[in-house]
């Protein structure tokens, strides 16, 4: 059936229909109504299986936070088609009349929540919302809710499973909160000017990117996972300061009950897909052959920011795009490298996981699966002695997992192309490698590692207290 939004007035039919997990579009979840008087059963784990009353249904509907439905459905039910048409008629007048009073009830959430005044003596609350349907946004969002809630703070964190009918007023009027974190959104056109605003830009959206004006308010408060992105938001006129991956310190973590192998992982997905898509393009064999030799020689092909700019040199030379030279950068700092740590001799047993390896012939005997985001992540590195970090910058999410899990962290050497000085003590946790030394660097006994500093600094409490301590100055 279409994927409509839909009022059941079969429950059973409107429970089998939710559990297809049917798509509007990519990340609109369909939404399936029934009359809640007429079922009992667990509605906790379908989050797009809503219970409304039949007897009830305009304030229901009115009051709700879900899409209203479009349509009515009658399967299941033996019904004359009077009784259908008569309500039918009612169903429709009823949709009209919760439009109406959502549409009133919108304008005074919106009014609310743009006069809200919390009072900064009362305990911290802070509000999240993600998407489900996004990756490393939604994961983030919710380890800063856990991390909030671990440190004794009220939090609202909203999951959204695309069945919602706009930004959750309802919920953000009702909870007040003092300050809210967003991912890769500023989400602050509706907030009063004393609620903090904590946005953190881990992707280049578009908002970045095109000609929209952004409006920044005095407790706005924006941070950059990396250089490339701080450039971005900076030209957008935004200032931002930068702050590199977090871990959830609950899932990473040591485990004694794990024994550390002599063994070497890597998890990831494959970037074969950035060559496909311009491996048919004239002249690419003698780009990637340049590139590889760069490469081979440096670990990295030098930025833009750089004068003796390698990207730039190989645009220049095959009069290639940006993103043709950079398609190729990506994909040697991930697929080259997985193929190279897979073809050197060592006494190393080598574990990939990640999509898209069981197509790669050199990669494929080595390739166990994919592994789902957390705890199984860090279970893996606990067992290994090394977790292979190659990468275009060196503090990527891949590292502190390594390093959280105390698993040493085998980064790739892009000194030549980094601008960034970090901390010995960031170093002491590291084990760098250039990729034509690989082979050499595994043949040695692993040098013994501190992971202190790297935890301390890295944890979402650290970005959690940095939240805090603005909070506090403005406030106090």
């Amino acid at each position: 059936m279409k994927s409509d939004d839909t009022f059941f007035l079969n429950p059973d039919e409107a429970l089998r229909v939710a559990k297809q997990q049917n798509k509007r579009s990519r990340y609109v979840l369909q939404v399936c109504y029934y009359d809640g008087e007429r079922a009992n059963f667990d509605t906790e784990r379908l989050p797009n299986l809503i219970p409304v009353s039949l007897n009830n249904l305009v304030d229901d509907l009115a009051l709700g936070i879900h899409r209203l439905p479009d349509s009515i459905s009658f399967d299941g039910l033996d019904l004359s088609i009077k009784v259908k048409k008569e309500i039918v008629e009612n169903f429709e007048l009823s949709i009209r009349q919760a439009h109406i009073i959502r549409g009133e009830l919108k304008k005074h959430y919106l009014q609310s929540i743009k006069e809200a005044r919390p009072d900064f003596k009362e305990p911290l609350r802070f509000y999240l919302q993600a998407s489900a349907y996004t990756q490393v946004m939604q994961y983030v969002s919710r380890n800063i809710a856990d991390a909030l809630e671990n440190m004794g703070y009220e939090v609202l964190f909203n999951l959204n499973y695309g069945t919602l009918e706009d930004d959750c007023q309802k919920l953000l009027k009702e909870f007040n909160p003092h300050a809210i974190i967003n991912i890769n959104h500023m989400n602050n056109s509706f907030l009063g000017e004393e609620v903090f605003n904590f946005v953190w830009f881990q992707d280049a959206m578009p908002v970045l990117t095109n000609n929209e004006k952004v409006i920044v308010r005095n407790r706005d408060y924006v941070y950059s996972l990396t250089r490339g992105l701080k450039e971005l938001v900076t030209k957008k006129g935004i200032a931002n300061e930068l702050i590199p991956f977090m871990m959830n310190k609950k899932l990473y973590k040591t485990r004694d009950n794990i024994k550390k192998e002599k063994k070497i992982v890597f998890i990831g997905s494959s970037y074969a897909h950035r060559i496909a898509q311009i491996k048919d393009q004239s002249g690419f064999t003698q780009v990637f052959e340049e590139a590889v030799q760069i490469f081979e020689e440096k670990s990295c092909l030098k930025g833009l920011e750089h004068k003796e700019s390698d990207i730039d040199y190989l645009m220049k030379k095959y009069e290639k795009s940006q993103q043709f030279i950079e398609n190729i950068a990506s994909y040697l700092t991930r697929d080259y490298c997985v193929e190279k740590l897979c073809t050197i001799d060592t006494d190393y047993e080598i574990e990939i996981y990640g999509w898209g390896w069981e197509n790669n012939e050199t990669v494929k005997p080595y390739y166990k699966g994919v592994v789902e985001y957390g705890e199984d992540i860090s279970k893996i590195y606990n067992s290994a002695t090394y977790g292979y970090c190659p990468g275009g910058y060196v503090l990527m999410q891949r590292t502190l997992e390594c390093a959280f899990s105390e698993t040493i962290p085998l980064v790739l050497d892009i000194r030549a192309d980094e601008q960034d000085e970090y901390d010995v003590r960031i170093e002491e946790a590291l084990e760098l490698f250039k990729i034509n030394e690989l082979q050499e660097v595994l043949s040695r006994e692993p040098h013994k590692k501190k992971f202190d500093f790297i935890k301390q600094e890295y944890s979402y409490e650290h970005f959690i207290t940095k939240c805090i301590q603005i909070i506090k100055e403005e406030t106090t």
